[in-house]
C-alpha cells in the first residue's frame, strides 16, 4: 500500500510523490529529530523506484547510497558496525589502486559499535547518528594532521576538530579517515611529496582531480557513502565532474568554514567553502539537511543560523542555459550533457531561456590576479622547503620573472596566437596594496553585474559547463589552468554551485576544434577518453541552495534513465 507524503513534506521530487507505507514511520521519526524532511522525501522516493538491497552478504554493503544506509539504520536491517566493516574490506581491497584514504580512523569500529548500542537503547543523536563518512585531509580532525600536502605539516595533528567537524560527532556521524589532497590544495590534480598521486576510478591513468580529489575518487569507488571537501576554484565540483558524482558547494559560511586549512591565510578576495561530495542528489540533500546551522553558529561567528527551506517546483521557476563559453569553448560531450538537461527541464514544467554570463576573461583575470597578488610569499612560506609539484610550477615560474620581461614574453605570445596565453603574464604577479583594493572592488563589480543580469532575465537557476573537458591524465594540468573559468565564477561570486552526473564520452566525441596551446592541450586530453563522466554545473543565487538541488535532482532522474549514465559506485 502507497500512502501519501504529509501535505508540509514539499521536497525535490515534487509533492505528489508516494512511497511505500514503511517509509511513512521514518518521516515521523524525522520530525522527532527536528529535521525537515525534504532529505527523507528524497530518499524515500529513490527506495520505492529500488528492489530491496540483499542483507545477505555484508562485503555488498558499499554499494548502498548514504539514504539506503540511514533507512536500514532506522528499520534495524543495518547495523552501523555492519557497514563500517563492509567499507573498511572495500578500501583494504581497492584503495591500493586508487591511494584516496592518507589515514584510517582506527576507532571507526569502536564508534560504530557505540552507535549501535546507543540506537538500541533508544538514544538517537541526530539524523547522521552511526553514518559513516570520510573527510578531506586540509580539514581538522582531532588527532590527525590536516597537511594540505606539505611535509612540514606531517606529525602536528589538529588539536580540536573544525566547527563542521564538531557537529557531526554531536549526531554521532562515524568517520573512516582523511583523503588525498594536492600540495597546497591548488592543482587540477591530486599529488603531493607527501602522499604521492591518487588515481581516478573510471581510468586510473587519469586524475580525480584536485583538490578533493581523493574524497571524489573514495565516494565514487564505493569507499565512503559521504564526503566532506571544500572548493575555492572548483575543489569540490570538478573532482564530482571527472569522478561521476554529486558535488556541492553552498553559499559561503552557511556550514562553517572554521578549521578548514589554506595554503594563502589572509587572502580573503576568494574565498574557500566547505562542502560535499556524494553519489545522489538525494544523499547530498540528506547531508545538507541534516547539518544544523545553529551548533555551527554557537563555533563561528561567521554562520549564520537559518531554516531550511522546502524546494520549489519547476514549473514555477526559469532556467537560464549556458551552453557555450566564446572564451574557451567546452568539448562536444559537455555540450550534449547541457542539452539532455535542458530537455530534461523543459519537460519538468520549468522556463527555459538561453543565457550570456559575465566574460569568463574577467573572471579569470581577477581570480588569479587576487591569489598572486602577494607574488606567492605567503604560499611559499606555507610550503617551506618542500619542492613544488610539477602542476604548480608553470605559476611559479611566471611568478619569478621581472616585470619587464612578463611585458615582452606577453608581446610574443599574443603575436604567436597565443592570446589568453598571454594574459596570464599580466596577471600573475605581486601587487600594490592599491592595485589588491582595485581588484577586490573589481570582484564586487563583476559580482553584482552576473546578479543583475540575472535579475534582468528573472532567472532563477543556471546550468553551465562544469569544466571544458572531461578528466585528464595524469601530468597534464600545469598549464591548463584557464579551463577553469567556470568554477572560479562562482566561488568569486559566492554562488552556491553543484555538479551532477549526466552521461559518459561516447565514441566520436573525443576530438575538439583549435590551434592554440590550450586548444591543442584538451586535444590531447580528449583522446582515449571515451567512457569518462561527464556532468553538468548548476548555479543558484546566494541562500537558495533549495533551488539548486531540486534542479539538479530533475536532471539527474532523467539522465539515470539513459544510456551510458556513469552508475557508481565503480568497481575496479
Amino acid at each position: 500500500m502507497d500512502v501519501p507524503i504529509h501535505p508540509l513534506d514539499t521536497g525535490i521530487f515534487g509533492a505528489s510523490s508516494k512511497v511505500p507505507a514503511i517509509y511513512s514511520q521514518m518521516v515521523r521519526q524525522l520530525r522527532v529529530l527536528h529535521l525537515d524532511t525534504l532529505s527523507f522525501r528524497a530518499y524515500s522516493f529513490a527506495m520505492s523506484h529500488k528492489p530491496e538491497p540483499s542483507q545477505s552478504n555484508s562485503s555488498s554493503h558499499y554499494n548502498l547510497s548514504a539514504c539506503e544506509i540511514h533507512q536500514g539504520l532506522q528499520d534495524g536491517s543495518l547495523t552501523s558496525a555492519e557497514i563500517v566493516a563492509s567499507l573498511i574490506e572495500r578500501r583494504k581491497s581497492t584503495d591500493d589502486k586508487l591511494n584516496s584514504f592518507v589515514a584510517e580512523c582506527d576507532d571507526a569500529m569502536q564508534n560504530a559499535e557505540a552507535a549501535d548500542s546507543a540506537r538500541k537503547q533508544g538514544k538517537i543523536a541526530g539524523p547522521l547518528h552511526g553514518m559513516p563518512m570520510t573527510i578531506k585531509d586540509s580539514v581538522d580532525l582531532e588527532g590527525y594532521d590536516s597537511t594540505m600536502g606539505i611535509r612540514s605539516r606531517v606529525g602536528k595533528p589538529a588539536k580540536q576538530d573544525a566547527v563542521l567537524v564538531r557537529e557531526l560527532r554531536r549526531q554521532s556521524a562515524i568517520f573512516l579517515g582523511k583523503t588525498n589532497i594536492p600540495q597546497a590544495l591548488l592543482a587540477q590534480e591530486t599529488e603531493s611529496e607527501v602522499y604521492g598521486v591518487c588515481n581516478n576510478p573510471w581510468d586510473t591513468n587519469r586524475t580525480p582531480g584536485g583538490s578533493s580529489g581523493g574524497e571524489a575518487a573514495a565516494v565514487s569507488a564505493g569507499l565512503s557513502p559521504l564526503g566532506i571537501g571544500t572548493d575555492i576554484g572548483g575543489s569540490i565540483r570538478m573532482p564530482a565532474h571527472f569522478c561521476g558524482i554529486v558535488g556541492f558547494k553552498p553559499t559561503l559560511d552557511t556550514w562553517s568554514n572554521r578549521g578548514s586549512n589554506g595554503p594563502i591565510p589572509g587572502q580573503e578576495t576568494v574565498r574557500a567553502q566547505i562542502g560535499c561530495l556524494t553519489r545522489t542528489v538525494a544523499d547530498c540533500d540528506f547531508l545538507w539537511r541534516a547539518v544544523g546551522s545553529e551548533g555551527q553558529a554557537k563555533g563561528d561567528p561567521n554562520v549564520r543560523p537559518f531554516a531550511h527551506k522546502p524546494a520549489p517546483d519547476l514549473r514555477g521557476m526559469t532556467i537560464g542555459i549556458v551552453d557555450g563559453d566564446e572564451y574557451f569553448q567546452p568539448c562536444d560531450t559537455i555540450k550534449r550533457a547541457i542539452r539532455i538537461s535542458k530537455a530534461a527541464l523543459e519537460e519538468a514544467g520549468a522556463t527555459v531561456v538561453s543565457y550570456t554570463p559575465v566574460a569568463s576573461r574577467d573572471i579569470i583575470s581577477t581570480w588569479i590576479a587576487a591569489l598572486t597578488s602577494d607574488g606567492a610569499k605567503t604560499m611559499m612560506k606555507t610550503l617551506g622547503p618542500d619542492k613544488v609539484i610539477q602542476q604548480l610550477k608553470p605559476s611559479m615560474q611566471l611568478l619569478k620573472l621581472p616585470r619587464l620581461l612578463k611585458a615582452s614574453l606577453r608581446g610574443i605570445m599574443k603575436a604567436k596566437g597565443e592570446g589568453r596565453i598571454a594574459m596570464l603574464f599580466d596577471i600573475i604577479g605581486e601587487k600594490s596594496v592599491a592595485e589588491l583594493w582595485a581588484l577586490t572592488n573589481r570582484r564586487t563589480e563583476l559580482r553584482l553585474a552576473e546578479f543583475d543580469a540575472w535579475n534582468q532575465q528573472g532567472i532563477d537557476v543556471v546550468v553551465c559547463p562544469p569544466h571544458v573537458v572531461p578528466a585528464m591524465q595524469h601530468g597534464t594540468s600545469g598549464d591548463f589552468a584557464l579551463s577553469l573559468a567556470s568554477m572560479f565564477r562562482w566561488t568569486l561570486f559566492n554562488f552556491p554551485a553543484g555538479v551532477v552526473p549526466v552521461t559518459s564520452v561516447q565514441k566520436g566525441e573525443t576530438g575538439y576544434m583549435g590551434t592554440d596551446r590550450l586548444a591543442k592541450r584538451a586535444i590531447s586530453i580528449l583522446k582515449g577518453s571515451e567512457g569518462m563522466p561527464v556532468g553538468v554545473q548548476v548555479v543558484a543565487r546566494p541562500f537558495h541552495e533549495e533551488k539548486l538541488l531540486a534542479v539538479m535532482a530533475s536532471i539527474e532522474a532523467d539522465a539515470k534513465t539513459r544510456d551510458g549514465f556513469p552508475h557508481t559506485p565503480v568497481e575496479l
